[in-house]
């Protein structure tokens, strides 16, 4: 079993990251409740500070997005 410090920990630096980035989060809650269902393939690049891109995807199953819509309930701010 998970230490529950360890899952407010998460919890609070997700509230840091949602207050820095609510724009970025918005797309992904809207993807997510819009988008995100078995079949949908996730396609992610991500740029460092020197403009090296890296890429990757995943087809996603029913457990995957079962599983993502979870964390995001779980770490969904009251708002």
């Amino acid at each position: 079993m998970k230490n529950p410090a360890k899952l407010f920990q998460l919890k609070k630096q997700y509230e840091a990251f949602a207050d820095r980035h609510p724009k970025f989060l918005r797309y992904l809650a809207y993807i997510t409740d819009h988008y995100m269902t078995e079949g949908t393939v996730m396609d992610v690049t991500v740029t460092d500070a020197e403009g090296k891109a890296l890429h990757g995807n995943a087809k996603l199953t029913a457990e995957d997005v079962a599983f993502l819509k979870e964390v995001r309930n779980q770490l969904r701010r009251d708002d």
